[in-house]
């Protein structure tokens, strides 16, 4: 009978863990059910009431950036892509402002690039023409001071002849801060990476963040409103923006001056163009300013790409809205305005190669 029970006891016992042990299964399985059901939903997303701590929000960002990034370096592998020197001539002086020589070559028509002859605004009237010349002014007055010195902004990233700051600035929790960069870019002229940077009809070439876009009004030959909405980073809310863009070429004062060009992006409303419920709308005040340096040839030689140099100077006033943390915000900045940059100026090196210069 001992036995009997001594058996009865290790079967019964046997059978409680066996059942414990199913029990905890179905406790973890139903765990995680609940958990697949709710991430990647509204609370697990960018909002007021999100359960994600910032920690998290920004490791789901980067991954999803990293993502992005892998998928862009698998497609650019398979282009032919031409292979610029990265750093300047010893023999050139293209280090100091002071040292050039400015020469203004006048604007041929053989140009490949020759229908984009925009000069000034003046002649180019629209209703947003006082608020376009406005943009204009203040970024030519504010936006080309350095501000290497001022204690206000932070060096963030340097690289080469390319250097970003920031201002970090908040406002009810949004993370207004403005970014400024400058960069020097060797065989290209300032008349060229703005013409690049306005024309809608190359913007999928180089523009790597845009899920889509569209012309909403044209305005100018100069000067038209877009629409675009960016590709959505989980877990932050998707973005979309409704800027007017207008380009512009600024004479120079005098012969020691370099002439200039500019592209504004700034924000405006469009009865065509409404909010909406799927996307957080950004606001935008952006600014591309090239100057075109060149050091003349000896003799008399061609100027040739090898004696242009472009200084860039960007600067972007972001208010992406929403809820996203502010530590996420500057990290992703920090991170993705270089990269924009040094992308961009590749494209354009390479799709001027070979062709007449634009100043």
């Amino acid at each position: 009978m001992g036995c009997q029970f001594l058996q009865y006891n290790a079967v019964g016992n046997g059978v409680k863990e066996k059942r414990r042990r199913i029990e905890e299964a179905y406790k973890n399985a139903v765990t995680e059910l609940k958990k697949k059901s709710h991430f990647g939903g509204p609370d697990y997303e960018e909002g007021p009431n999100s359960l994600i701590n910032e920690e998290e929000f920004f490791d789901a960002v980067e991954a999803a950036l990293d993502r992005q990034d892998k998928m862009e370096e698998q497609s650019q592998s398979e282009k032919v892509r031409l292979h610029w020197p990265t750093s300047l001539p010893s023999g050139d002086a293209y280090s100091a402002v002071g040292t050039h020589r400015f020469v203004q070559t006048p604007y041929s028509r053989s140009s490949s690039m020759s229908s984009i002859d925009l000069v000034s605004a003046s002649d180019d009237v629209h209703r947003f023409s006082a608020q376009v010349e406005e943009m204009v002014q203040n970024h030519m007055t504010y936006s080309l001071q350095d501000v290497g010195g001022d204690a206000n902004w932070q060096l963030v990233v340097e690289e080469g002849e390319m250097k970003v700051y920031r201002r970090e600035v908040e406002e009810n929790g949004i993370v207004l801060d403005p970014l400024k960069a400058t960069h020097a870019v060797k065989g290209v002229t300032g008349h060229e990476v703005c013409h690049y940077f306005w024309n809608v009809d190359v913007r999928n070439d180089w523009e790597t963040t845009i899920e889509n876009f569209h012309v909403v009004e044209n305005l100018a030959d100069n000067a038209i409103i877009i629409y675009q909405t960016h590709k959505r980073v989980w877990p932050a809310s998707q973005r979309d923006v409704l800027y007017l863009s207008a380009i512009r070429k600024i004479p120079a004062f005098s012969e020691n001056d370099p002439e200039t060009w500019i592209v504004c992006n700034f924000s405006v409303e469009h009865d065509s163009a409404p909010l909406n419920n799927r996307c957080v709308r950004a606001k935008i005040n952006i600014a591309m300013i090239c100057q075109t340096l060149v050091s003349p040839p000896e003799g008399n030689k061609e100027i040739s790409r090898d004696n242009i140099l472009c200084k860039i100077t960007y600067v972007a006033n972001v208010n992406p809205g929403g809820w996203a943390p502010a530590s996420v915000l500057r990290a992703v900045a920090k991170r993705e305005y270089p990269k924009f940059l040094k992308r961009f100026t590749s494209y354009v090196q390479e799709k001027t190669a070979g062709k007449p210069i634009l100043f």
